[in-house]
């Protein structure tokens, strides 16, 4: 059994259900394999099951467009994983990534505030809740992280923003456009939100995050708060966030010295 680095969650966990299945089924039919989908585990990530001669091709190919979920004995540092963010705001010193360790108990990855500071702000001292704001660092955003210390003996584990987490972020800012964050719906609600709201000629681009999220790019001149406010109604139950270039500069300018 694989325990692929995809939550299925939301609103509409049945239809996002038979989505990947048909997804699975389609990307492995040419192969001498059988390929289960088991449904998701307590946390929400997918799990499937890979039988047959080709089952090593497969399972290669999932890591690749998915991720699989390490097991405690193979994470070492340094190390670049991916995962999602749990529990966003709940603690002020940093954001726990969820990066699929099954244990006993859950065990997350603390990215520290210093880290977030050092890496996205210029270490400017900006509380939690702003970079959460300034970044949408909410529950179930894919972030990509390095591993930076284990204690096995106490089983936590720290890290921080990798490097391609940090110019993704960056590269947001830079461009000067709002963003519209979609977390816990599927690409056909998507496309079909933007079609029954008649916004598709405000947006820009549809970027995958993952399996149920999205970037919405707005064109100039559009900002995200009046696309959430159209879309809303026709995604209903699905966060949305909006992500400001112009607000995070500001807030960020705000902490400069004169």
């Amino acid at each position: 059994m694989l325990t692929l680095l995809q939550k299925i969650y939301g609103s509409n966990e049945v239809d996002a259900c038979r989505i990947f299945r048909e997804l699975l089924i389609s990307s492995t039919s040419e192969l001498d394999v059988k390929t289960v989908f088991l449904g998701k585990n307590v946390r929400n990530w997918i799990q499937v099951d890979v039988s047959g001669l080709e089952s090593k091709v497969v399972e290669a190919y999932l890591d690749k467009q998915f991720g699989v979920a390490p097991s405690f004995s193979d994470i070492h540092v340094p190390l670049v994983v991916k995962g999602k963010i749990v529990d966003s705001g709940r603690v002020g010193y940093g954001i726990y990534v969820d990066i699929g360790l099954s244990l006993e108990s859950p065990l997350d990855v603390l990215v520290p505030l210093y880290k977030f500071r050092s890496h996205l702000i210029d270490g400017q001292k900006l509380s939690m809740r702003k970079i959460i704001d300034i970044f949408c660092l909410y529950d179930n955003l894919p972030l990509s992280i390095r591993l930076i210390n284990i204690n096995e003996d106490k089983q936590q584990i720290w890290a921080e923003p990798s490097d391609s987490q940090i110019a993704l972020f960056r590269r947001w800012l830079s461009i000067h456009l709002d963003r519209v964050l979609i977390f816990g719906a599927h690409h056909k609600q998507v496309r079909l939100a933007l079609k029954k709201s008649r916004i598709q000629c405000y947006i820009a681009a549809i970027d995958t995050l993952g399996f149920l999220e999205y970037s919405l790019l707005c064109k100039p001149g559009t900002a995200a708060p009046g696309i959430i406010k159209t879309l809303g109604p026709y995604l209903p139950g699905i966060p949305l966030y909006a992500f400001s270039p112009k607000k995070a500069h500001s807030i960020i300018s705000e902490q400069l010295p004169l």
